[in-house]
């Protein structure tokens, strides 16, 4: 069964005030492995779950028709890694991304490390879909690679696809865990935890939405990484239901409903964390206010992802009266296709997203400016060949207000104020 550990933390010299300095006892937390729960659930919950299932399949079934199942694929992925973000405290306006990623197609390097983080963040989640996608195991290597894209372009870069070696801990002081609110288990547990969480990902033992709540709440539990532990556990609920086959083109924005119950969403990993027998009705219990919370918050992105759909329709068909006739399948034809996900290109990068040579890509570009669809953007002191999407950056702004919006909240009760958790040299996100 689940149990905690009782060590000592021995003073050090490390902290600025004698609290910092000071030494303690605490408790680490070990949970049950997943593999081999009899997880029960309660019938209105059930009832719930499979709604939930419901409306992500009728995400990925809306919208399909003079629609392109790319553009809003990239859409939604965008909104759900910057929400992601958020939640760990990173948040940049639709501009400071395009100034950053502007940077970043030139080949240069961008100053605002804030944006190139979360920029990373969207690496990281189309990376976690990429591998979601082929029908193999889902592997250590294969975590370790989407943690060590996560941390591309930090300046802890090198903890990147690296298990902890040193104790972690959430809350409390940057210099000891004596009053931390959670305390993750040792690091010598974490291989084995992750075997078993592993274990459980290659496998169908519940529905697909429980496993990825499951998958989700003991990855946090566990906060294998020295860090960008929160954002790696959110991408891996896209693997899950990915994997299974249930959000196969679209990813419902969890995180983006998430980012704005901070406070349920983590009361609900809070009390996932039980300490009752492996396969007791207590064990269950503990996991029910995390599965109805990120039940409610999987309907609730998908809700307003498929009314986004629409408004991305609305977008793109108002884009192609303005360019007038347009030849089928041609370079203009896809790259208007793909254009919603994609704000800030470059002809190189355009032209690898539409599958066409840079002639013909540059071609359509030039096309897209005159009839005000792309607007090419002015970096520095000289203007160079990279160009907004017109459109897109309000869009993706209105959705997070939608998702964000106070009413969000209403089923679940107002939010919590959530655990601090200040960057320090062990104490994790």
């Amino acid at each position: 069964m689940a149990t905690t550990l009782r060590k000592r933390w021995e003073a050090r010299f490390e902290g600025a005030s004698r609290r910092d300095r000071g030494g303690c006892f605490y408790e680490t937390y070990i949970p049950d492995e997943l593999q081999g729960w009899q997880l029960e659930i309660p019938g209105d919950l059930a009832a719930d779950i499979a709604d939930a299932e419901l409306e992500i399949r009728d995400l990925n079934d809306t919208g399909t028709a003079h629609l392109s199942l790319e553009g809003l694929a990239r859409f939604l992925l965008r909104a759900e890694s910057v929400a992601s973000s958020k939640i760990e405290g990173l948040h940049a306006a639709p501009q400071r991304l395009l100034r950053a990623e502007t940077a970043m197609e030139l080949g240069g390097e961008a100053a605002d490390q804030v944006a190139v983080e979360i920029l990373s963040n969207i690496g990281a989640m189309e990376s976690a879909i990429a591998l979601a996608t082929e029908k193999r195991v889902f592997s250590r290597d294969d975590l370790l690679m989407i943690h060590e894209r996560l941390m591309a372009g930090s300046w802890l870069a090198h903890l990147g696809g690296v298990f902890r070696q040193e104790q972690n801990w959430i809350g409390g002081s940057n210099f000891n865990p004596c009053n931390a609110a959670y305390v993750p288990p040792p690091p010598e547990q974490v291989p084995d935890l992750i075997d078993d969480l592993l274990g459980y990902i290659n496998a169908d033992t519940h529905s697909p939405l429980v496993q990825a709540a499951m998958v989700h709440a003991q990855f946090e539990t566990i906060h294998p990484f020295a860090d960008r532990n929160g954002r790696t556990g959110r991408a891996l609920i896209h693997v899950v239901l990915r994997r299974r086959g249930l959000a196969p083109r679209f990813v419902p924005p969890v995180s983006l409903v998430l980012a704005t119950w901070a406070g349920d969403y983590i009361q609900g990993l809070t009390r996932f964390r039980h300490l009752s027998p492996a396969n007791s009705a207590l064990r269950s219990r503990a996991a029910h206010t995390w599965l109805g919370i990120f039940t409610k918050a999987t309907r609730r992105a998908c809700s307003d992802a498929i009314r986004f759909a629409s408004e991305i329709r609305t977008l793109e068909e108002s884009w192609r009266v303005q360019v007038g006739r347009i030849r089928g399948d041609s370079a203009v034809d896809r790259l208007l296709s793909v254009l919603p996900g994609a704000p800030i290109v470059t002809v190189a990068s355009a032209a690898e997203l539409i599958a066409r040579s840079t002639v013909n890509t540059g071609a359509a570009i030039n096309r897209l400016v005159d009839a005000g669809v792309l607007a090419q953007q002015r970096v520095g002191r000289q203007r160079y060949r990279v160009f907004q999407a017109l459109g897109v950056l309000d869009l993706f702004t209105s959705l997070e207000r939608s998702l964000a919006s106070p009413t969000a909240n209403t089923e679940t009760g107002p939010p919590n104020r959530p655990v601090p958790d200040r960057p320090g040299s062990r104490k994790q996100d």
